[in-house]
């Protein structure tokens, strides 16, 4: 009975929790300086942040069978080493169902790392295609740096 009892506490506690974690969101969006009718800019200006590094998720495509990448994978391992080494990839990983990667890149330019993925053993053949996602700094924490009213 007290092992149901602490599993309920629990899951309570994770309840309250992530209904927390949404209020603090909602409270972000709600005074958002987006969303502020006082303000001559457009909406999404409050939004804008610089792009600071590139997820790059990349996904074997139908000739992508390991009949045909298994040959060329020292190669793709070389050239992401490489790429690692040059401090234009950040983090690696391998999608957990093996369909493909993703890097966290250190690059700012989507085209660039297209070019730069583009030129692995993968890419060449046309076995991978990389989703390239910007990402940057979340710009509801700006609410935390204004000063209060007076």
């Amino acid at each position: 009975m007290s092992r149901v009892l602490n599993k309920l506490a629990v899951n309570a506690t994770r309840l309250t929790r992530l209904a927390c974690f949404g209020a603090l969101v909602a409270m972000f969006v709600a005074i958002s300086p987006a969303t502020s009718s006082a303000q001559s800019a457009p909406p999404s200006s409050g939004l804008d942040v610089p792009t600071t590094k590139l997820l790059a998720i990349g996904t074997f495509t139908a000739k992508g069978t390991p009949n045909q990448w298994k040959p060329l994978l020292p190669s793709e391992v070389r050239d992401t080493v490489r790429l690692y080494l040059a401090g234009k990839i950040d983090q690696w990983y391998l999608k957990q169902d093996q369909s493909g990667v993703v890097f966290m890149m250190n690059v700012t330019d989507p085209k660039e790392a297209l070019e730069l993925l583009g030129r692995f053993p993968f890419g060449q053949a046309g076995m991978m295609e990389f989703q390239i996602i910007p990402l940057g700094p979340i710009a509801p924490l700006r609410v935390l740096l204004t000063e209060p009213a007076k």
